[in-house]
């Protein structure tokens, strides 16, 4: 397996690959209701900020906040 982290919207979240379908599957460390997946990093990266805007553009429209942001993506040189 090997993960790759990144962050949208100040949103951090994971991809992860794996050896079987779909190849690339996301997670998002602080919304826990998003599931996505892609068949290539790019296609799962795209999938998941695609998945982002309508999960807080759902919330707006319910009258919801949008969770709070826990973790953040932290780069060390």
């Amino acid at each position: 397996m090997i993960e790759t982290m990144h962050e949208y919207r100040g949103y951090a979240f994971s991809i992860r690959y794996e050896p079987a379908q779909p190849a690339y599957s996301v997670q998002f460390a602080d919304i826990a209701e998003i599931i996505t997946s892609g068949d290539s990093l790019a296609e799962a990266f795209a999938n998941a900020c695609e998945a982002l805007d309508l999960h807080l553009e759902s919330l707006s429209k319910l009258g919801r906040r949008a969770p709070a942001r826990r973790h953040r993506l932290v780069l060390q040189a």
